[in-house]
């Protein structure tokens, strides 16, 4: 399954150089407050009489010494006191700000997610699959889809109930998920279909990662074994979704009707595809 893009906060939480707001925050406060002692000096300074200025300088440190004393400690504790409290509501907002992202985050994962395999979701699939042959347009690289159906899934589930034809749709899934891409993205398509999206990959590609899973899952030991249908996108012409995951569709078709645990693409299914109406 593809990884789920990161936040921009999520890099942000990992700089080790980053400053804590109840630390920055009094940091500026103490510039801000040295600020007054000092302005006032270099106010009085220029407008002191321009030749008595050397003099001024020595008069000023001499009696006003704990008048700037007195400013100094009073403005800058008063603002490192101000800059401490409100960095401490500021970090407390940023903390609160970072949790409500996560929450946001994990509801929209789990809007787009199957609650039972983890993968994304029919219509989330769609949305990938537009995005993705766009790319491929745009890019003219090739964008294959593999649709795989778990062979006589009623026949398991009614022999061995649906706890455990649940266990097996699971299992499934985690399998297809751990002989994929990490490029590639899996969703359920269906009550026991599954769909993989495989942005940049050519038919040779997309059928060795489908052979990988098909030996992968009828080794597995749950009396299961799937059917793949794929099909390679050259980027070259227009071409929608549901056309696209039709050629899929009917390739899988192909592997069913030739006995099933099988691969089946473009160049070994073009009966098929004439039975569907569809041409690559």
């Amino acid at each position: 399954m593809a990884a789920r893009r990161r936040r921009k906060s999520d890099f942000e939480e990992t700089r080790p150089w980053r400053v804590p707001h109840y630390v920055s925050y009094p940091i500026a406060g103490f510039l801000l407050g040295l600020g007054s002692p000092v302005g006032a000096f270099l106010m009085r300074f220029w407008l002191a009489d321009p030749i008595l200025r050397s003099l001024w300088i020595r008069h000023e440190l001499q009696y006003n010494f704990l008048f700037y004393a007195y400013m100094s400690i009073g403005t800058i504790t008063s603002f490192i006191a101000f800059g401490y409290a409100l960095g401490l509501r500021s970090e407390a907002q940023r903390v609160r700000n970072r949790v409500l992202s996560a929450r946001i985050d994990e509801l929209h994962l789990k809007s787009v997610t199957d609650s039972l395999t983890g993968a994304y979701t029919h219509g989330y699939l769609h949305e990938i699959l537009e995005i993705d042959i766009q790319r491929s347009l745009t890019d003219k690289s090739p964008l294959s889809l593999l649709i795989l159906d778990i062979d006589d899934f009623k026949r398991i589930n009614d022999s061995h109930g649906h706890l455990f034809g649940d266990r097996v749709i699971k299992e499934t899934a985690e399998t297809i998920s751990a002989n994929i891409r990490g490029e590639d993205t899996l969703g359920r398509y269906g009550g026991d279909e599954f769909l993989v999206i495989m942005p940049g990959a050519d038919a040779d590609t997309a059928r060795t990662v489908a052979e990988r899973i098909r030996r992968s899952i009828s080794q597995n030991g749950y009396l299961a074994t799937v059917s793949v249908g794929a099909t390679t996108f050259d980027g070259k012409k227009e071409l929608d979704v549901k056309t696209l995951i039709a050629r899929a569709d009917a390739n899988l078709y192909h592997a069913k009707r030739d006995g099933k645990n099988q691969v089946a693409d473009a160049a070994a299914a073009p009966r098929a595809h004439r039975q569907a109406g569809i041409s690559d």
